[in-house]
């Protein structure tokens, strides 16, 4: 491999510490292939260096006082041999978003998503739309088939559920009905209310 090319490979820089004691603490790893050991510099109770390394996952381990170890602060694992080894991830996480948004081109939107017009009096002066078929069979255009002691038998359609309904009762009165299940059971509440008539 020429130098050029190793040159062109980035690095990044990563501190490496150890604060666990010790007069002496020097450092080995898989990033030469275990060959050069490089000692820490001592800032007070802790031991540090920099590493400029490529990209790739690193194995290494500390040396204090002559005896080799692993910091148990820092990522690490264990190998078949029962020896530690702490670990330093250096992999470049892959973005899946692009280097800039000018590289994306943003689907045009139809004019009809915001230039929507508000509601003028012609609007208001329209009829409301027809009642969906199924929602005119309810159990307030139903005749009554409820005897004495004895509960109706007619099962109410999904459609007819959570709805809020009304009737016009002769004209005298206004029919207010609403059916809800619970359970096994449907529940129909109504209330009749007289409707008023101005003199």
């Amino acid at each position: 491999m020429n130098n050029e090319g190793v040159s062109n490979i980035p690095r990044t820089s990563v501190k490496i510490s150890w604060n666990h004691g010790g007069k002496q603490v020097a450092i080995i790893g898989s990033w030469d292939n275990w060959e050069t050991r490089e000692l820490l510099q001592s800032l007070g109770k802790e031991f540090v260096i920099i590493k400029t390394l490529p990209s790739g996952i690193y194995h290494y381990r500390f040396m204090v006082d002559g005896w080799l170890t692993c910091a148990p602060d820092l990522p690490w694992v264990c190998d078949d041999s029962g020896n530690s080894y702490n670990v330093l991830d250096l992999m470049t996480p892959v973005s899946e978003l692009p280097e800039s948004l000018s590289e994306f081109e943003f689907p045009p939107s139809p004019p009809s998503s915001y230039d929507n017009q508000c509601f003028n009096d012609d609007d208001f002066s329209r009829p409301p739309p027809d009642l969906p078929p199924p929602l005119r069979e309810t159990i307030l255009n139903e005749p009554s088939c409820c005897t004495s002691g004895h509960q109706s038998d007619v099962q109410p359609r999904h459609t007819e559920l959570n709805h809020l309904y009304q009737n016009n009762v002769g004209g005298e009165f206004m029919a207010l009905g609403s059916t809800f299940r619970f359970c096994e059971k449907y529940v129909t509440m109504l209330l009749f209310k007289p409707l008023l008539k101005r003199n």
